[in-house]
């Protein structure tokens, strides 16, 4: 992509975002995460300073990618958001962290965790700003900062540093019944791995970790979708929970 076809694309998600709408991208699509991160980057522009990342990776071995949590979407939880507001209403149990100081020079793992000042339980709420997104090429996903909405932040937990997340097990329900329960499940492997790739990456592309910015390591779940009235509770037994409704 050109910079005047990755500001075209921006300018677009901008409107859609602003607006409460989707479109259809008529440009080419990107072809690279490099690409895809130029468009968030412009995106972000617009929302400065952004309040933090999200992270995942398809499996432990795999390169994780990210997009920008912009400013004003990282909010505690419970939370409500309109059912009629969203195109789709897609939720995902996640394990964050929130950053106690800056990182702006290249850190080691040890140094990333050092700077960590609490992990949480959030929940991740999913809409898009692109019609009919699964026709799409990939890529527009995460130009789409990988479709995220908001990130609700639950409680912090202890001992987040040594704790064995692979036996960890995940609930989540749904107007009190349970849509999964499980043990384990981050495709990614430790959100331990991913948010010191992520803080690498920030640090080396994209102006550095900020004090207070939280980064969230994806989702053990999957991405599970629920009807307008739904009441969700993201729960990590032992860890902490947090909760989501969408009113119709």
């Amino acid at each position: 992509m050109t910079p005047t076809e990755i500001h075209a694309a921006a300018v677009a998600l901008l409107r859609a975002r602003f607006t409460h709408t989707q479109f259809t991208p008529t440009g080419p699509a990107p072809a690279t995460d490099d690409e895809a991160y130029a468009i968030q980057d412009a995106v972000a522009n617009g929302y400065r300073p952004v309040d933090g990342w999200k992270t995942g990776a398809r499996s432990p071995e795999a390169t994780p990618n990210c997009a920008p949590l912009l400013k004003g979407h990282v909010i505690d939880g419970p939370a409500s958001f309109p059912a009629a507001s969203m195109a789709m209403l897609g939720i995902e149990a996640e394990v964050a962290f929130r950053f106690a100081r800056d990182i702006t020079s290249a850190p080691s793992d040890e140094a990333v965790l050092d700077a960590i000042g609490s992990a949480h339980v959030v929940m991740e709420v999913v809409d898009t700003r692109l019609a009919d997104y699964k026709s799409l090429a990939p890529l527009w996903a995460l130009s789409d900062n990988q479709m995220n909405k908001a990130l609700v932040i639950g409680p912090s937990f202890a001992n987040w540093r040594t704790h064995d997340y692979a036996k960890q097990p995940v609930k989540l329900i749904v107007d009190g019944k349970p849509l999964v329960d499980k043990i384990g499940g981050l495709s990614g492997g430790s959100p331990l791995r991913l948010v010191q790739w992520l803080a690498k990456h920030v640090v080396a592309r994209r102006g550095g970790i900020h004090a207070g910015q939280v980064v969230t390591t994806g989702s053990w779940v999957g991405l599970q979708f629920v009807q307008p009235g739904a009441k969700v509770e993201a729960i990590f037994p032992g860890l902490g929970a947090t909760s989501v409704t969408f009113p119709a």
